[in-house]
């Protein structure tokens, strides 16, 4: 299975994606079967056999919380490297200037998405989440911003964003502030969290000085 994995991540990757999210789902009702049919076990059983299949229910449980987890990590991974290939996102909207930073065009496109008010609503929540990740250097910091927003597009916080792409057309066309001139921009959620994972890097660094 890997090398066609592999293979498709190379040639085809969309491909890879659909494939891929396949997998994990079956992965995921399968165990979840189990996990209901053992609950529906326990139930049935006299109250003195309870603990022993409670505790097998828990464990099952458990296993079916790993598999959601490396299914999640998975779409991350393959988010990440698409993004690589993402032209818009290399050229016009941030730019490798050690660190990685917004391009102007860039940060019209993050406040005008909901980015930026998104990220500053939820600074605090989004703040502790990375402490509890612990990284330890700045990179690992990017790195661990970027992973979390990805993980977590379908929290609540999101909203407002999917509704502005969900109402814009696939590309808009914005005013670049460095030179006056309108650009078309492809519109994604990856691209736009890409540009919230610098700003929450950002502010991250910022209340952890020590970090470097």
């Amino acid at each position: 299975m890997a090398p066609v994995i592999t293979y498709l991540l190379n040639n085809a990757p969309w491909i890879a994606v659909i494939v891929l999210a396949i997998i994990g789902s079956w992965k995921l009702s399968k165990y979840h079967a189990k996990l209901e049919e053992t609950r529906n076990k326990v139930d049935s059983l006299p109250c003195d056999k309870h603990k022993d299949g409670i505790r097998d229910s828990e464990q099952r449980y458990n296993e079916l919380q790993r598999i959601v987890t490396s299914t999640n990590d998975m779409v991350v991974e393959i988010n990440k490297w698409l993004m690589k290939f993402d032209n818009d996102m290399i050229d016009k909207l941030a730019k490798k200037a050690s660190p990685l930073k917004m391009t102007p065009l860039g940060e019209v496109l993050f406040e005008k998405s909901s980015a930026k008010k998104t990220i500053d609503n939820n600074i605090d929540f989004l703040i502790k989440e990375l402490e509890d990740i612990n990284p330890q250097t700045a990179y690992d910091v990017e790195e661990e911003a970027l992973s979390y927003l990805l993980r977590n597009m379908g929290n609540e916080m999101f909203a407002d964003i999917k509704k502005f792409l969900y109402y814009s057309p696939d590309t808009i066309q914005l005013k670049d502030p460095s030179s006056g001139e309108d650009k078309d921009v492809r519109l994604s959620m990856q691209s736009i969290i890409k540009l919230m994972s610098i700003y929450l890097r950002d502010l991250y660094l910022k209340k952890h000085s020590n970090i470097v």
